[in-house]
């Protein structure tokens, strides 16, 4: 009998084990249809599968290869607000056809890029870590430095809609 390693997932339904082929087959159908312009393991464990705790190291490179073979593209390390720097990252090959609205409704994540810095109307500079379903939350820049506390913006206000992307 051949032997076929498992990889212990802890889910919802409880510890689950689940081959390569399965976890593969199962982060594909996740980001079939994903609108995100980038997508890191733990984004698909704990958003996809609904994983439950920290995903053991295997498991976690188990993911990134299937994220891969999926057509996404390894673009190192990127800071993710929920995760921290995460490495490798990647970013989807078919951003350009993902859904950009729902439901009549224009997507924040294809509005604003996280991660970079964009100009308000009134020439404040922000750099954006969070975006939300229902809003942008970012710290200002100023001085080469970020200062104050993080503020929400409605991503639909006359402000963000003014705001231009800015390399600092």
């Amino acid at each position: 009998m051949d032997y076929v390693k498992k990889y212990l997932l802890h889910l919802p339904e409880g510890n689950v084990e689940m081959t390569k082929e399965e976890i593969f087959a199962r982060v594909a159908k996740i980001l079939e249809n994903s609108p995100s312009e980038h997508v890191c393991a733990y984004h698909v464990w704990y958003e996809g599968f609904e994983g439950c705790g920290r995903l053991a190291t295997e498991a976690k490179e188990c993911i990134d290869a299937a994220i891969e073979a999926a057509g996404w593209k390894k673009i190192g390390p990127m800071r993710f607000e929920k995760f921290g720097v995460v490495n490798p990252t990647f970013r989807n090959e078919n951003y350009a056809n993902a859904p950009k609205s729902l439901g009549g409704t224009p997507m924040i994540l294809h509005m604003f890029h996280q991660g970079k810095h964009y100009k308000g109307p009134d020439g404040r500079i922000f750099w954006i870590p969070v975006m939300e379903v229902f809003d942008l939350r970012g710290f200002e820049w100023k001085d080469g430095k970020y200062v104050g506390h993080m503020v929400e913006i409605d991503p639909f206000s006359d402000y963000a809609r003014q705001m231009v992307e800015v390399k600092v």
